[in-house]
């Protein structure tokens, strides 16, 4: 989370069609589609789509997602649903750079996921891993979906593999919050450091979900 675009509350190139992507014009905080429901963008779909399961540290269900190419606008369309388990408020994503959600340390959980799918979009200046938000509802619940543009299906099966990560925070998508970093011009305040830089400070990896290719 690098620069400061997301001010504006958009994420430039990132998003299509839908237009601002932490709100995405999408369906942020509902309650989860029929059971029996089509991929997301599903009138355009090309055949190509992949899933992941979300499991917290303790080995629950929390969760799905699902990424479906979208022909016409050359896009990808990603689904998040949150069962359940998750504290009302905002929760940064991301795709990691590896398909490995290893729980490991249950304080520190799915480190083996790696960090953010990389390179750096030029367009926004964040990772292509960097994903909008969701919101969970006091339910527990969340639900959201957006367009982007900033990386392909296939750029998620490389050697690797890829995950999707939901975190415990929300993320500031590296603008400074108010109650962290003292006011401009006083020289003793603390600087962005590099976990600001490299997190948004949205916390621990809450859940994990190994991304699949879909046989369709």
């Amino acid at each position: 989370m690098r620069r400061n675009k997301w001010v504006a509350g958009a994420l430039g190139a990132c998003a299509l069609v839908i237009g601002v992507a932490p709100a995405a014009g999408s369906q942020i905080g509902q309650q989860s589609p029929e059971t029996s429901r089509q991929p997301a963008g599903a009138a355009y779909r090309d055949g190509d789509s992949a899933s992941a399961t979300l499991k917290d540290a303790k080995g629950n269900d929390v969760g799905s997602a699902w990424f479906t190419a979208d022909s016409r606008s050359k896009a990808v369309w990603v689904e998040v649903y949150l069962t359940g388990h998750f504290a009302p408020g905002f929760h940064g994503m991301h795709v990691h750079e590896k398909g490995n959600c290893t729980v490991g340390d249950p304080k520190n959980p799915f480190t083996a996921a790696g960090g953010h799918l990389m390179p750096m979009d030029h367009h926004t200046g964040l990772p292509i891993g960097q994903l909008p938000s969701v919101l969970v509802r006091s339910n527990g619940r969340g639900y959201t979906k957006f367009l982007l543009d900033t990386f392909t299906l296939d750029q998620l099966f490389g050697p690797d593999g890829t995950s999707i990560i939901v975190h415990s925070k929300s993320d500031n998508f590296a603008n400074i919050p108010a109650d962290r970093y003292a006011v401009r011009n006083d020289p003793s305040a603390p600087v962005p450091d590099e976990k600001t830089k490299a997190t948004g400070d949205a916390g621990s990896r809450y859940a994990c979900g190994v991304i699949g290719r879909d046989q369709n």
